[in-house]
């Protein structure tokens, strides 16, 4: 317990009488030095109290802070921070004083704790505080090349911190990067805020003698210091203040700039300095980025990204986040610190920021980022009228005949839908029952008018096909295809080649690669005796029949029919090939172990996906081919990053729960996690991504068969020879009958089998 009575142990209500008591004591004389000029200063080797100094840490304007050990009653290295000699005026040591009681106030894992505190023989105040052994936060994230997610983790941690000072009434007022060090604990990255010297306790106001300003001099650091905190005539400093402090380590910790460069900020003296920091708008964090030119590379490399993908990420959103922290008006900052750690987590899920605009718009984008599933099958519901009118136009040669056709689209939606999605009670209807409700009172209805059946079925298809559930688009595209192929001159109309296209799109998707090479051959076909190859849709058609080769193990021919298209197509833009297929030319290099061409063709296609706005499953798939690459070349922390981003933005961007390429990125980290020895995430993965590949893609999808060999290789690695068997064989089995006996996916299960058998020593099941 405490000592109520001395300073160290002093409650928040007695630091003004304390401060105020020695500012009385010292009111006949001059605020000058306490104690004799003279006085030896401390050096290594020497002795303070019962801590031996070992060397100088760091200096302030008023200490010094040492590198301490401490013998009894436990032993331990210590940050020892004592007033230097000719430093020690009344002010100064009631501002210590301050700083001290500040100290000795917090207990939080993220502030630095005090140990103990008292005077030198020559009366100078000092005190006694954990010894962080890291490095400056951005010097920590550059070192470590961490991602943005990671920087923004760490930071959130800072801002609860932040808040838990302000809550005990204690504004730090120097928030930098000098004062967060960074160290590692069982593995773990953890920030620790330091050095509370120009701390204010807003518990009870503090006499403005000892924590404003004294002779003029500002309390802080230039570059993060607040618009009021940088007017002298202002005491009316808040939390805010650290806001804004906080605002401006964010801007730095994503981008590497400061909001106003140093020179320009310190050439012009004191007054020039207030007057931008009070007056000028800070350029956002892109802009600065985009005109830095060259050296941008270097911050996006320690980023983990490319300058044209790190800009992007800035733009909008995340560098909302730190501009509204540094707001020059303190009523249009966050609240508080947690806020800003609250907005930083909104970021992270894909929710509304609180530095969002506030207008409609904004808020239904958000809602249809997370609630896509539902509002993508109220869409399919009202785009079928829409889609109908383009359909039917095609076929339709007199107008009564369209109108007609029209209105019975409509009726089918006013009854049949909307009436019977009206009928659920008591909650909001899901994509899946709208979409359920529209495939079951379509049947029979259209008998007569297969051209109205076409066209719904064609809408209804491409839903679930954009919801990632294949097997159920096949159904009804299957239908409008067949449709549509009987009508007469079927290759000159483009609607029966696009539905042929998505149709065969969806065979592939369900691991049905034959039924979709042989539309894509086809459509390819026509195409060639139209006089139209090499334009246009024909380009698709064989960058998609590529894609096909490569998951029937045919590496070689789809390197040749993906390059030869890409290369001598004529695209509507350099970059839109190698943005759409690029990342099909990764997993062909890598499944030959073709790394370094692996690796070249990944940054031709980060740059040409960098190029489209809504990037996010381009962007994904680009992941989820290049990850693996660092898998096998042992980088895994790249790895991780690539993965752990694949699954956040999945979860929040793409539509429908346990979307594939979702599925793919978490069965691709449970990889990487058995690579780490961490089997038992690594299992939580795999069971998460078998159990919704079951359900979507079903049992003897070649995705589902990777995960069940995958988690497989799991069970070997612990031992579980009996698990292993049971997933095995049913690998080996699933992926002859899909992929044949000499695919290499087939040969992989094959000799993962063999292996298991060597080690459980049973030869005789090797034999068999």
């Amino acid at each position: 317990m405490k000592d109520e009575t001395s300073i160290f142990g002093a409650k928040p209500e007695r630091l003004d009488r304390l401060v105020f008591e020695a500012l009385q004591d010292s009111e006949a004389e001059e605020a000058g030095p306490t104690a004799s000029l003279g006085a030896v200063l401390e050096r290594p080797g020497g002795q303070i109290g019962r801590y031996k100094l070992l060397s100088v840490l760091g200096e302030g304007g008023m200490g010094t802070v040492y590198l301490a050990e401490q013998e009894k009653p436990i032993r331990r290295r210590v940050a020892l921070k004592v007033i230097k000699p000719g430093m020690d005026s009344v002010q100064v040591i009631g501002r210590f004083e301050a700083e001290r009681q500040a100290l000795a106030l917090l207990d939080h894992p993220n502030i630095a704790h005090v140990y103990d505190a008292g005077t030198t023989e020559d009366g100078r105040p000092y005190f006694v505080m954990e010894y962080v052994k890291g490095l400056p936060i951005t010097e920590h994230c550059d070192h470590h090349k961490l991602t943005i997610e990671h920087r923004l983790n760490l930071f959130r941690q800072v801002c609860l911190a932040v808040q838990n000072a302000h809550q005990k009434g204690i504004i730090h007022r120097d928030i930098k990067p000098s004062n967060i060090l960074v160290s590692i604990q069982d593995n773990q990255a953890v920030p620790k805020i330091i050095d509370f010297g120009v701390a204010k306790a807003i518990s009870r106001a503090l006499t403005n003698r000892t924590m404003f300003t004294e002779d003029s001099q500002l309390l802080g650091t230039p570059e993060y210091m607040s618009p009021e905190q940088a007017d002298m005539a202002n005491e009316d400093i808040d939390t805010r203040s650290d806001v804004y402090s906080l605002g401006v380590l964010l801007y730095v910790l994503l981008t590497g700039l400061l909001p106003f460069d140093s020179d320009t900020l310190r050439e012009g003296g004191i007054d020039h300095f207030r007057k931008i920091i009070r007056e000028t708008d800070p350029k956002t964090p892109s802009t600065r980025l985009v005109k830095l030119g060259e050296q941008a590379a270097k911050f996006a490399e320690n980023r983990r990204m490319e300058v044209g993908t790190l800009t992007k990420r800035l733009r909008k959103e995340l560098e909302w986040i730190p501009l509204k922290a540094m707001h020059k008006e303190r009523a249009e900052r966050y609240r508080s610190a947690s806020e800003l750690a609250d907005d930083i987590e909104n970021y992270l899920k894909g929710n509304p920021l609180i530095a969002g605009p506030l207008t409609a718009l904004y808020q239904l984008k958000k809602f249809m980022r997370r609630n896509r599933a539902l509002v993508t099958g109220i869409a399919a519901v009202l785009i079928v009228l829409i889609t109908g009118v383009v359909g039917i136009a095609i076929f339709a040669i007199k107008a009564e005949r369209r109108r007609a056709e029209i209105q019975l689209i409509t009726d089918f939606l006013q009854s049949d839908v909307l009436a019977s999605v009206g009928n659920i009670r008591g909650r909001d209807a899901t994509m899946d029952e709208i979409l359920d409700i529209a495939s079951q009172n379509l049947e029979n209805r259209f008998e007569d008018q297969p051209l109205v059946e076409a066209s719904i079925r064609w809408t209804l298809g491409m839903t679930y096909q954009v919801l990632g559930d294949d097997r159920a688009a096949i159904r009804h595209l299957e239908r409008a295809s067949q449709i549509l192929r009987e009508q007469p001159g079927k290759h000159e109309n483009p609607t029966t080649d696009v539905a042929m296209n998505y149709l065969a799109l969806a065979y592939f998707r369900a691991g049905q690669y034959t039924k979709a090479e042989r539309l894509f051959d086809e459509l390819i076909e026509a195409r060639r005796k139209q006089g139209r190859e090499n334009t246009g849709m024909d380009l698709w058609y064989k960058c998609n029949l590529a894609c096909i080769y490569k998951q029937q193990g045919r590496y070689e021919e789809a390197e040749q029919l993906l390059r030869t298209t890409l290369d001598t197509g004529k695209w509507d833009s350099k970059s839109m090939g190698m943005a759409h297929y690029g990342h099909l030319l990764v997993d062909i290099y890598r499944e030959q172990g073709l790394y370094e061409k692996a690796e070249q063709t990944y940054r031709m296609a980060l740059e040409a996906e960098s190029k489209y706005e809504d990037p996010s499953e381009q962007a994904m798939r680009l992941w989820n081919s290049f990850a693996p690459l660092r898998v096998a070349q042992g980088r895994y922390e790249e790895a991780e990053e690539l993965f752990t981003n694949g699954i956040r933005i999945g979860k929040s961007e793409l539509p429908g729960t346990g979307h594939p390429l979702t599925l793919c990125h978490i069965n691709g980290l449970a990889v990487l996690r058995t690579k780490q020895k961490q089997y038992e995430e690594a299992e939580r993965l795999f069971n998460e991504a078998l159990e919704g590949r079951c359900n979507r893609l079903g049992d003897d999808h070649p995705a589902t068969l990777e995960s069940k060999n995958d988690l497989a290789v799991l069970y070997k690695e612990q031992g579980r020879y009996n698990e292993v068997e049971e997933l095995l064989l049913e690998a080996v089995e699933g992926r002859r009958l899909k992929l044949g006996d000499t695919h290499p996916h087939t040969l992989e299960s094959w000799h993962t089998l063999i292996d298991l058998y060597k080690a459980w020593n049973k030869p005789e099941k090797v034999a068999q």
